[in-house]
């Protein structure tokens, strides 16, 4: 007897039989830092799944423990369907049951055929047991997300209710609160299949079989084999950052010059005022003519990877653009947004690189007083070959 419930009890708290990733990690670009504790967060309709599986149980009741455990063991089946919200947290709804065996010293509303030499009558009960589980992949949360992994390890918590089909002597209630306790061993099959080594442990109130004799609770173990078939959408995108490959000083070389320019415009556009003030002199009948000097040229605002907020450097750019669209009055400027097309799909890097230019032109209007009659803005999406390094691609031109 004692024997039979070690073993039970065995199979549930069996350890892991797979652990970590392998130590040696693929060479990748520098440039690029996969995060295996990171994913992209999946929709409704991915990651759901179905599963089946079918083996023994045994009930620890009252009496039970006084028979034979062999005799006591019976068939057992699963059904249920859930989804995966991240890798390491899912939820199930699940059935469990048929019957469940054991003894009785004749006091039990569930006694079938005639006492043994001991005096014990055989128990048979009718169950079912819908309940909702709480899942734990512990593989993926302590070693990191890896779809092709071949083994996981799944811990569940779950609440239901567990129905008696048939009626005892007694009188008893055929409805009982159920707390679920469980273990997944999970195999990888393939991209859809799983095989599945399911443990679990099924607690209710002390009446389950008709009898309250000081125990605290009734139980029933089951030890299943069964499958998992995953639908379509199924696994998770690696979350990937990429770095821009530029260090602090070689951005501040870039606005260095940047500035070094601005104020060189700065400079032609004082010489422009200061000749066209001058009186025109007249030189063997020759007018000097003032020296025509184009008051403005194209302006870069750049900005960090997937953001399109303004950070307070690039303000000084604004700032100078708007004082040169506002001595143009008669002048149409184009706010163009640009992206890195080699990170982000198509449609998101649309929506950014329009996003980056609203936030220009809300700022140079509604900050620096610019006449909103004099800007129109486009979005260029993703772009490969505008400047070098890529990541300079994260900018807005303002012409």
């Amino acid at each position: 007897m004692k024997k039979g419930t070690l073993i039970i009890m065995a199979l549930l708290f069996m350890p892991l039989l797979s652990h970590g990733q392998n130590s040696q990690e693929e060479k990748v670009d520098n440039s690029i830092e996969n995060d295996k504790y990171r994913v992209i967060t999946n929709k409704f309709w991915d990651n759901w799944f179905i599963t089946a599986g079918a083996g023994a149980q045994v009930m620890f009741g009252d009496d039970d423990e006084k028979g034979k455990f062999g005799k006591r063991i019976s068939p057992a089946i699963n059904v249920g369907v859930g989804k995966w919200f991240t890798p390491g947290l899912g939820l199930r709804l699940q059935y469990n049951g048929l019957n469940a065996k054991g003894f009785s010293y004749g006091n039990g509303g569930y006694i079938k055929g005639t006492p043994d030499s001991k005096g014990l009558y055989k128990e048979k009960i009718n169950y079912m047991n819908l309940h909702g589980d709480i899942m734990f992949n512990l593989t993926n949360m302590f070693c990191g997300y890896k779809e092709d992994r071949v083994y996981n390890a799944i811990p569940y918590l779950g609440f239901g209710l567990v129905h008696r089909y048939n009626e005892d002597v007694y009188g008893f209630k055929k409805l009982f609160f159920g707390l679920n306790l469980g273990y997944i061993n999970k195999f990888r099959l393939s991209k859809a299949w799983d095989f599945n080594l399911e443990a679990s442990a099924l607690m209710m109130r002390d009446d389950f079989d008709s009898k309250t004799e000081g125990k605290k609770m009734d139980a029933v173990i089951s030890v299943t084999a069964g499958f998992t078939y995953r639908f379509k959408q199924r696994g998770f995108k690696k979350a990937i950052v990429k770095t821009t490959g530029l260090s602090s000083e070689e951005m501040d070389a870039i606005r260095n010059k940047l500035n070094e320019q601005i104020a060189r415009n700065k400079e032609l556009e004082a010489e422009l005022a200061k000749e066209k003030n001058k009186k025109p002199e007249i030189v063997k009948e020759e007018v000097i003519k003032p020296v025509q000097v184009a008051s403005s040229s194209p302006r870069a605002i750049f900005f960090t990877i997937n953001e399109y907020s303004i950070s307070p450097r690039e303000k000084v750019n604004i700032e100078y653009i708007a004082e040169q669209i506002k001595s143009n009055p008669d002048k149409q400027f184009t706010i163009t947004g640009y992206a890195d097309n080699s990170t982000g799909s198509a449609s998101f890097n649309q929506e950014l690189t329009q996003k980056r230019a609203e936030s220009v032109y809300n700022m140079l209007v509604n900050d620096y007083g610019v006449d909103a009659k004099q800007l129109k803005i486009e979005a260029k999406g993703g772009v490969s070959s505008m400047f070098e390094p890529s990541s300079l691609n994260r900018v807005v031109i303002v012409e």
